[in-house]
């Protein structure tokens, strides 16, 4: 039964417009690539476990909850959590292609791909534990105590695993439902009204991950992000304002609403917040009363008034 379902990283679009807005021949602009790359492959990766487990048939009740972030001794978000009365197991995904070492003092895992380039991460184990001993003291306050199991999951044939210790149970996508099937159970560790406490518990304090504006948790300038408005259809920026609708300099695409992205990129790229005279200056348009419209007509947040007036997005 799925507790939470899958979801993409809500803020992947908005990665894929910072790049987009940047010059191609800024330093930083290769690496958000592979980040975006990254984040986009783990989201696959993640999926996929997911429907494995959809499928999934166990004699007794369970809950799957795909990118929970919870806020324990500190915040943390698993990547699939399963849930029963009687364990609970946490899976870390790791969608990565190549020979994979994960390595022991220090925890590192070590990536080689085929044309022999090594590049190094840190090592999920150490993570894991800490998620482990985390939600197992949050039980143990509650008065419940309830087994926690752990487990890596890569969940495709691309990645060549070596392990040089027994510490965590790696598991492949074809192993995962024997691995859950094989877990020992006996007497129920919580009551199944426990069962439904935990699982309303979760979703009712999750919290999305935050990482707005974008500029600040990536160290990018200000001055390094295009201004104005991209035209859908050929992908350049430079829409003009005439009248009623954008027009597109480049291949005379016209829109009603192309503004409206452009203002959500504002307040996800740049800053949380966006006046009049900024949305102006970032659209490219000279009427203040055409940019008032325009925000007054998107589902923002309304901060002060008159001139100081500051637009915001709502809580995710």
């Amino acid at each position: 039964m799925i507790g939470k379902a899958f979801s993409e990283t809500h803020y992947l679009d908005a990665l894929d417009r910072m790049i987009r807005r940047l010059s191609t021949l800024n330093p930083k602009r290769e690496a958000l690539i592979d980040e975006y790359n990254r984040i986009q492959a783990g989201d696959f990766g993640e999926k996929v476990v997911i429907e494995v487990l959809e499928q999934l048939q166990l004699p007794y009740h369970f809950y799957v909850f795909h990118n929970l972030s919870l806020l324990l001794e500190t915040r943390v978000q698993f990547d699939v959590l399963f849930l029963t009365a009687y364990y609970i197991i946490i899976l870390e995904v790791k969608n990565i292609k190549g020979t994979v070492v994960l390595r022991q003092n220090p925890s590192q895992l070590v990536r080689t791909l085929p044309n022999g380039e090594v590049n190094v991460f840190n090592s999920p184990e150490p993570q894991l534990e800490e998620y482990m001993y985390q939600l197992k003291n949050f039980f143990l306050n509650k008065g419940l105590n309830i087994p926690i199991y752990g487990a890596i999951v890569f969940p495709f044939t691309s990645s060549f695993i070596e392990q040089n210790s027994n510490k965590t149970t790696i598991l492949r996508k074809n192993e995962l439902k024997s691995f859950i099937r094989n877990i020992p159970v006996s007497t129920e560790s919580i009551t199944d009204n426990d069962l439904e406490s935990c699982k309303n518990y979760f979703l009712s304090h999750h919290k999305d991950f935050d990482p707005y504006p974008l500029i600040d948790r990536y160290n990018i300038l200000r001055k390094d992000i295009l201004n104005g408005v991209f035209c859908e259809k050929c992908g350049k920026v430079g829409m003009r304002r005439i009248p009623r609708y954008w027009v597109c300099p480049s291949c005379n695409h016209k829109s009603t609403d192309a503004h409206k992205k452009a203002i959500y990129d504002y307040l996800q790229i740049i800053n949380n917040s966006i006046t009049n005279t900024e949305c102006r200056e970032f659209l490219g348009i000279r009427n203040p009363n055409q940019s008032y419209r325009m925000i007054q007509n998107m589902n923002l947040i309304r901060v002060g008034k008159n001139r100081c007036a500051k637009y915001m997005l709502h809580d995710r």
